[in-house]
């Protein structure tokens, strides 16, 4: 058994207290607001699926130093097989569950508690240990979707320029993708992730229009090709905005997903942004990108996510524990199911009947 591996083969029930913490993060302030709490709940129901084996991993969330404490988190299932595991490349926090052929009912829920802190970074220069940034380089390398040469390595080279410094380079990339990207309704849930095909379509139309996948892609991919450590954090909203209702969320988030960027800068550590949420607060609203209130908005992103956002995790091109039939996975922002080992579409939540609540919870 994996150290980092912890695998309960009987029934799950009950709440159970986290502390690691797999997102290594710099610390924030705290928020003005303090700390926020939501109480959220998932259920599945794949009943309807008879006479088929079922499985299904669901993304949980871990404590982000600063930012987000799993307070408790409980589940309950009739699986004859389910348990949580983070025994994966970047340690996700997974739910599994696996219902056999001759199962009848084929349920689970997952319950929790979160507290949020708005993550705002003071822009002070700290003392990072060596091992943060040793450990932050794996985050320059390309994989399958986030590629780093050809016209990504073009890209990066038209848009920071002779420039040097880490921390201006990521800021002239993310106002580039502000100021080139729009938000594409669409597109299916967060999209595909894909820098090529972003580029390739500004290239041909002269702009780029995609989701918010789509935009931290290509700002990890150009921020990685121009020597700065960075990665997608794939999570969910889970309550309203104090900024604007293109940001929030209500009770009912099944469809709420939202991916953020994050990059490591050696005097500072993790760097939150957020590009994609400029792009639609821009469409959102019907506001003009060199509007006072989008301009203030998008320094605003740069350095902080706010306190009505989980994450979950920050994988992309993995491979699953245990072992789907499908393979390596491009994400882990949504559930993932198999019925008979043919993949069963997350952005389509009756397909699974699942939903997702979210209540500003209670001390």
């Amino acid at each position: 058994m994996k150290r980092r591996e912890f695998i309960k083969k009987t029934a799950i029930s009950g709440a159970i207290c986290l502390s690691p913490s797999f997102l290594t993060a710099a610390p924030a302030p705290e928020a003005k607001e303090g700390a926020l709490l939501y109480d959220i709940g998932w259920t599945f129901d794949l009943s309807h699926h008879k006479a088929k084996e079922c499985s299904l991993w669901i993304p949980l969330p871990s404590d982000i130093s600063g930012f987000q404490r799993v307070i408790t988190l409980g589940s309950s299932s009739d699986a004859k097989e389910h348990y949580q595991t983070d025994s994966n490349r970047y340690e996700a926090r997974t739910f599994y569950a696996n219902w056999d052929k001759s199962a009848v009912e084929k349920t689970v829920a997952v319950t929790m508690k979160i507290a949020l802190r708005d993550r705002q970074c003071d822009w002070k220069t700290k003392r990072i240990c060596p091992e943060a940034i040793e450990g932050s380089r794996e985050y320059l390398a390309p994989s399958a979707h986030i590629p780093t040469d050809g016209a990504v390595a073009k890209a990066a080279k038209m848009i920071v320029g002779n420039e040097k410094d880490p921390l201006k380079k990521a800021r002239k990339i993310y106002d580039w993708i502000v100021a080139n990207g729009y938000r594409d309704e669409s597109v299916q849930g967060c999209g595909v992730g894909s820098p090529n095909a972003m580029l390739s379509q500004l290239e041909k139309d002269g702009r780029m229009g995609g989701k918010c996948l789509d935009m931290s892609a290509l700002c990890v991919a150009l921020m990685r090709a121009s020597a700065i450590p960075a990665r997608e954090v794939l999570g969910i909203r889970v309550g309203a905005s104090r900024f604007s209702a293109a940001f929030g969320a209500g009770e009912d988030i099944t469809k709420a997903q939202h991916c953020k960027v994050e990059f490591f800068i050696p005097t500072m550590g993790w760097v939150p942004c957020d590009p994609a949420d400029i792009t639609k607060l821009v469409f959102k609203e019907g506001i003009e990108k060199t509007s006072p209130r989008a301009r203030a908005l998008a320094d605003k992103f740069f350095g902080f996510w706010e306190n009505n956002w989980m994450a979950f995790n920050h994988a992309r091109d993995f491979d699953l524990y245990p072992a789907n039939s499908q393979g390596s996975l491009d994400s882990f922002g949504y559930p993932y199911a198999e019925v008979d080992g043919e993949y069963l579409d997350p952005f389509s939540p009756s397909s699974y009947r699942y939903s997702i609540r979210s209540q500003k919870g209670v001390r």
